[in-house]
């Protein structure tokens, strides 16, 4: 029999090179984990967008200072825990100081990068279809509601109601950072990895979402903007709400084009999933502790987003499956990607 003329074929192909090809590229999957993997995907299509229509980098956004200033504080911590050893040069202290923080820069780099390249990229929205599409959830809201949530909700509004709610939507980040944190001093590493994918999942989804269906937030709409509101503006007792609304529109100025689906919503839900599994690194002796504690402020931010007029509910039911959907996956996707050697257990925990 003739060998086939068919350039994909692979019977041209030598078998050695085949059998070589795969454990090399399950190697570099293995090194690289399915958070550097997303990660590169994510930078790979800012890289593009850049190349195409011009540079737009962000950097002044709370989400990507609070990820630095963890990466930092746990590097100056571990510093600090063992300075007296590592000045003096006590046997293998430097060499142990350099193997922690190169884990914790290994860990925490694809969170902190992806966060940067996630607040630049939202400056393209709007590229695939330039015009939003709020008028339909507007409708879809009055179709389900008979009236719009964010305009309904208005009835009840108090500054002490509105300062609650402004706490608990700031809260969307720092609960995740806060069970992220504790896994990493208790050094349960591939609970972290998994946690941070999960989050970079949702990030990289979110962003697709973006691009097909533009949104903007309630207070935005320009057909409510002309009294549809009563009152026409929030108030908080402390001036907590203005300060937080302004600086949210100075770092994500394209507000008419980021809202679908809600990412707050999103890692709301994730975090509710995630403390309830990895509670007890937050607390060791009460493992369903954190979860509870996290609960209300939860619900309560589920509740702002339609309160302080971010989001549409079909943009919270949107986040709430996209979490729902990303929560099922990343475990499914830790178990099935290729381990390196020696990847779990000790021979790579971060012991403090």
């Amino acid at each position: 029999m003739q060998p086939s003329s068919d350039p994909t074929s692979t019977r041209d192909v030598p078998v050695g090179w085949r059998t070589r090809a795969a454990p090399v590229v399950g190697r570099a999957l293995a090194w690289l984990g399915p958070d550097f993997a997303l990660l590169i995907v994510f930078l790979g299509i800012l890289v593009g967008l850049i190349l195409a229509y011009g540079a737009s980098l962000v950097w002044n956004d709370g989400s990507i200072y609070i990820s630095l200033a963890i990466g930092g504080g746990l590097l100056g911590v571990r510093f600090f825990y063992r300075w007296r050893s590592i000045l003096v040069g006590a046997p293998d202290a430097r060499a142990e100081y350099l193997r922690s923080a190169r884990l914790i820069l290994r860990d925490w780099g694809p969170l902190i990068l992806i966060l940067f390249a996630f607040e630049s990229l939202r400056s393209y929205t709007g590229i695939i279809r330039p015009t939003s599409i709020d008028d339909a959830l507007y409708a879809l809201d009055l179709r389900v509601f008979g009236a719009e949530p964010s305009v309904w909700m208005g009835r009840f509004a108090h500054p002490a109601l509105t300062e609650w709610f402004t706490l608990a939507y700031g809260c969307y980040f720092i609960l995740p950072m806060t069970l992220a944190t504790a896994l990493t001093v208790r050094g349960r590493r591939d609970e972290f990895r998994e946690l941070a994918t999960v989050v970079l999942l949702q990030l990289s989804i979110g962003f697709l979402l973006f691009l097909v269906f533009p949104a903007g937030p309630p207070r935005y709409y320009q057909p409510l903007q002309g009294g549809g509101f009563d009152p026409a503006q929030l108030h908080s007792y402390s001036g907590l709400y203005e300060l937080s609304t302004t600086a949210l529109d100075a770092a994500n100025p394209l507000t008419t084009r980021s809202s679908f689906p809600s990412l707050h919503c999103s890692l709301a839900l994730v975090t509710l999933i995630y403390a309830r599994r990895f509670g007890a690194a937050v607390f060791s002796r009460r493992p369903g502790l954190f979860f509870w504690l996290c609960l209300p402020l939860v619900v309560s931010l589920w509740l702002s987003t339609i309160y302080l007029r971010h989001h549409w509910v079909p943009d919270c039911v949107a986040g709430l499956a996209l979490g729902t959907a990303c929560a099922a996956i990343t475990p499914w996707l830790m178990r099935r990607w290729p381990a390196a050697r020696g990847a779990r257990g000790t021979a790579t925990s971060l012991r403090w």
